[in-house]
């Protein structure tokens, strides 16, 4: 999609091949392992990893200064990754992972050995020449309109502003704005993360064109409930709350809308259907839809069924049993061993998907180096 037509002659099509990126990714992070201790990588994404050289720096590198030496490692890496995988791999360097990741994703990738250094020294000729807002680490387009509304225009002027206005008016996510854009980051890769006070379960699709009809996406939003369903009964969880986010097509003036409604504790899949589609109907205008994400919430973790004083009990222990045996034919045969009706129809996405890695094609397809 968004090709250039009449498609030019040097532009080759070729299928997607995930589980291809993936074995490329386990094996480049075992390559990082080779230069630092498993607590001080960070895996932070399926094509991004943060190690902190810290205590290996002298052990690989010649003497000179820090920044020649921390160079030298990342050269050294590049070819090693290079020489036994045949990827040419980009390194930011920075004091802290912040600069890091701001000197990989505005500079390095654009420098000819693909290397860039960023430094607290130099934070206001780098950080604050950041020209698109959005291009800085933790800015996307709805924040910057909010720091927009507020006067802020530019990363330099966040990072001249009063931090506690920013504070009192984005919270906590202010203040941290506030220290990254004067470049300071105080994150130790080799502490174990915080466990967050309250998890959910969720599930998100870019669609593979605008879906201009309503009952195509609420086939997309039932399969969606389903499938996010499905995931809390495999975690013996009940929900308590349920979050609809619709994204609108790029061409489309109406914006979409993200709402979320608390509901009786349950994980039977015609109920979290019905309330999914009960917010979709609520607040859909008609927008043309590229993005639909479904989240379940305030969870309960128990085995028991909550029975519903204006509902047939029998009915309702049937359906309990329904989805349990139904999710146990997908677990043994596979997803595809048993869907719904609509999930046939045009529009569906479900059993295409069940065939994705990540949500991408594992490129099984006649290729066979993968």
């Amino acid at each position: 999609r968004d090709l250039p037509y009449p498609l030019p002659k040097e532009l080759h099509i070729v299928p997607p091949r995930m589980n291809l990126y993936i074995k490329k990714n386990m094996e480049v992070n075992s390559i990082f392992r080779q230069y630092v201790a498993d607590e001080d990588l960070l895996i932070y994404s399926i094509d991004e990893s943060i190690l902190k050289v810290t205590k290996s720096l002298n052990l690989f590198t010649t003497p000179g200064t820090r920044s020649e030496r921390r160079k030298q490692l990342a050269r050294q890496i590049q070819l090693h990754v290079y020489r036994q995988t045949g990827l040419i791999a980009t390194v930011g360097i920075g004091d802290n992972p912040l600069l890091a990741k701001l000197a990989l994703d505005n500079e390095a990738k654009k420098n000819k050995g693909f290397v860039a250094e960023w430094t607290y020294q130099n934070v206001p000729e780098k950080i604050w020449a950041i020209k698109e807002m959005t291009d800085f680490w933790g800015i996307g387009s709805r924040m910057k309109k909010r720091l927009n509304r507020m006067g802020i225009m530019s990363i330099k002027e966040l990072a001249n502003w009063e931090p506690y206005a920013l504070k009192r008016q984005l919270g906590v996510i202010g203040l941290q704005l506030y220290f990254h854009a004067n470049g300071i980051d105080r994150t130790d890769i080799a502490e174990p993360p915080e466990p967050t006070k309250e998890k959910s379960y969720g599930n998100s699709q870019v669609l593979p064109k605008d879906y201009t009809r309503k009952e195509e996406v609420e086939i997309v939003v039932k399969e969606m409930a389903e499938q996010v369903a499905a995931r809390i009964r495999q975690h013996n969880c009940k929900t308590g709350c349920v979050r609809l986010y619709i994204g609108t097509s790029i061409m489309e003036t109406k914006s979409g809308f993200s709402h979320q409604m608390k509901i009786p504790l349950t994980d039977n899949t015609k109920e979290l259907q019905y309330y999914c589609l009960y917010l979709f109907n609520k607040y859909y205008e008609g927008q043309e839809v590229r993005h639909v994400g479904i989240t379940y919430s305030k969870l309960v973790y128990t085995d028991s069924l909550q029975l519903d004083l204006f509902s047939d009990p029998q009915q309702q222990i049937n359906e309990e049993k329904l989805d349990k045996i139904i999710d146990k034919i997908r677990q043994k045969y596979g997803f595809t061993s048993i869907v719904q009706a609509s999930s046939k129809l045009e529009g569906a996405r479900s059993i295409t998907r069940s065939t994705l890695v990540g949500g991408h094609a594992g490129g099984n397809g006649g290729l066979n180096n993968d």
